[in-house]
């Protein structure tokens, strides 16, 4: 279990990380994520047994979340290089005759998903590919059943090549992960778990932006 000493030194390296990753190209974030696809099928089994042992999934069960982690993360990567903006008249009134505005989207910043353990792999997937594709760090504070279950994925983003720092995944008890959610240095929460849990986390979230 980590403690606040490795929660404080998660946050720096996500703030490190992010001022490369946000400057990072389409291409080489696609680059990266089909690497982790790949990475994900290369070790389909070993995830899957991973699983059965320790949430208690049927093992067939298992190998579909595996197989929808590997799908995941190659749509994402399919994403990286299609994130636009858009370009915008100005010219209703007579006043902004020939002007125009430009929307450009850029990466809130690292950001803390907080998964669940019944569907240990792809909810980690599900939080982890897009904040990838979208140029953002993370902290991932896994269910304490299965902590396994989100440090394989680890293993396969590292040996991707996302930069140092950028992906982090801190087994945490409940008292020190609140400490996090209230860390104005992270810039989104999100949480997939219930009604109750999450309003008691938005309420503690600042002003992060929080998807529940």
């Amino acid at each position: 279990m980590g403690t606040t000493s490795h929660t404080e030194a998660a946050v720096r390296a996500a703030q490190r990380a992010f001022e490369t990753t946000k400057k990072s190209p389409g291409y080489e974030r696609k680059r990266i994520l089909n690497a982790i696809s790949e990475g994900i099928r290369a070790r389909h089994e070993e995830f899957s047994q991973v699983m059965c042992l320790e949430a208690g999934k049927p093992i067939k069960t298992a190998r579909v979340e595996v197989d929808r982690a590997i799908f995941t993360s190659a749509v994402a990567a399919e994403e990286a290089t299609r994130i636009g903006g858009e370009w915008l008249p100005l010219d209703w009134p007579s006043s902004t005759a020939g002007r125009a505005g430009i929307v450009r989207r850029f990466p809130v910043g690292p950001i803390l998903p907080i998964t669940q353990f019944n569907f240990p792999l792809n909810l980690v997937a599900h939080e982890v590919a897009p904040a990838i594709a979208a140029g953002c760090t993370i902290i991932l504070k896994p269910a304490p059943q299965t902590p396994l279950s989100s440090l394989l994925p680890a293993e396969v983003v590292a040996s991707a090549g996302l930069t140092a720092g950028a992906f982090n995944v801190l087994p945490l008890a409940n008292d020190v992960a609140e400490k996090l959610v209230s860390d104005d240095r992270l810039k989104m929460l999100t949480f997939t778990g219930s009604a109750k849990a999450g309003c008691a986390l938005k309420q503690k979230a600042g002003k992060k932006k929080v998807t529940l």
